[in-house]
């Protein structure tokens, strides 16, 4: 069985949710971004401390995810990826992940160069993962 991490800005959460649980209808994996009940950036937990070990905690996941995953797919709705998602796909990359993505754009030409390949469906990708 494939499996597929997907990366996404909370701007796109209704998107993302329907994406994710269309693959999951065809049987692939998928680690989905924590961003249906998305914590703000500037939350505040009890003390810097906690806040700090709060967000270090979603970073980690979500690169334990892209280990995991057999491809990255970047969810990227208006063209949009935030500082995560930049994040996730430096991680993807060094790792020597496959990356897909909805659109042809991030907002930065530098993370537009190392999407792999343009994939506008979930059908299309369960084609890839073959």
């Amino acid at each position: 069985m494939k499996s597929v991490v997907v990366c996404a800005s909370k701007k796109n959460r209704k998107e993302v949710r329907q994406f994710c649980e269309d693959l999951e209808k065809l049987g692939v994996v998928v680690y989905e971004p924590d961003i249906q009940d998305a914590v703000g950036e500037d939350e505040f937990f009890h003390s810097e401390k906690i806040t700090k070990i709060v967000f270090t905690g979603y970073t980690l996941q979500h690169f334990d995810w892209i280990r995991k995953a057999d491809v990255v797919y970047v969810y990227n709705g208006n063209d949009y990826v935030g500082t995560s998602v930049t994040l996730e796909i430096g991680f993807a990359s060094a790792l020597g992940k496959p990356i897909y993505a909805l659109n042809e754009k991030t907002g930065d030409p530098c993370r537009d160069a190392l999407i792999d390949r343009i994939v506008k469906t979930p059908v299309e990708l369960i084609e890839l993962l073959k």
